[in-house]
């Protein structure tokens, strides 16, 4: 019997995506009117060296997510042959004011308040501290707080999903079995590998149903859906 369904967060319940996209343009404008000899090209070639090399790290766990984006506008001028100044602090805190300003819920977000028999949790990638941007500041900024049981995030386990540790512990703090959990996800690699390998349900969210499947195992969700009010029907599962 279902006792628990997990929610990812970012391009699950919050449309991430599009609040970073516009809020890295709008950093970069302030960065184009105070550093107006770096090209465009030079700019966003850095940027996407500048965070391979850092995800590189972090997927290694040789550092933390809060490490990353605190990182990033310093190894970006190291990057670009900037003198070193005061600058990167600014944009980086201009960026993330402006990443969560743009943050909105996805509207069948508003299923968490369906779920009234259950225990609701998520479980989350990213930074732990008190941050502008962090996963903490992200939940508390959506109003996701009072419509959760528990908030389970990687920065705070020491490991990322889809390591087995984070859906391991988060299922503990619930008092439930992997088997009675679902995990609800628009990663294949991070929510539906990791729940498989734990033995939860997992759930697929598809919203463009444009996410092809990888031909492994692992990386087959139990089910797949295009929006979060059909996840309902296999909350029920015994």
């Amino acid at each position: 019997m279902i006792k628990a369904v997990f929610f990812d967060l970012d391009g699950t319940l919050c449309d991430s995506d599009s609040a970073w996209d516009l809020a890295v343009k709008e950093t970069f404008q302030v960065f184009h009117k105070k550093a107006m000899n770096i090209s465009n090209n030079a700019l966003l070639n850095g940027w996407e060296t500048v965070h391979e090399k850092l995800f590189q790290r972090l997927d290694a766990g040789r550092c933390s997510m809060a490490e990353v984006r605190d990182s990033r506008f310093h190894c970006l001028f190291n990057e670009l042959n900037l003198p070193s100044s005061e600058l990167p602090d600014e944009l980086n805190d201009f960026l993330s004011t402006r990443y969560i300003s743009n943050l909105k819920l996805y509207d069948d977000a508003a299923v968490l308040d369906e779920i009234t028999t259950l225990h609701v949790g998520i479980i989350t990638n990213g930074a732990h501290d008190k941050n502008t941007d962090s996963q903490l500041s992200k939940v508390n900024q959506l109003g996701l707080r009072e419509r959760i049981q528990s908030l389970t995030i990687s920065d705070e386990i020491g490991v990322r999903k889809p390591h087995s540790k984070i859906f391991k512990l988060a299922c503990e703090k619930a008092g439930v079995l992997l088997t009675e959990s679902i995990m609800v996800g628009d990663s294949i690699g991070n929510d539906i590998v990791g729940a498989n390998r734990v033995n939860m349900t997992s759930i697929h969210i598809n919203r463009n149903s444009d996410t092809s499947l990888p031909d492994i195992t692992d990386g087959q969700p139990d089910y797949s859906v295009s929006n979060l009010f059909d996840i309902l029907p296999y909350l029920t599962i015994k």
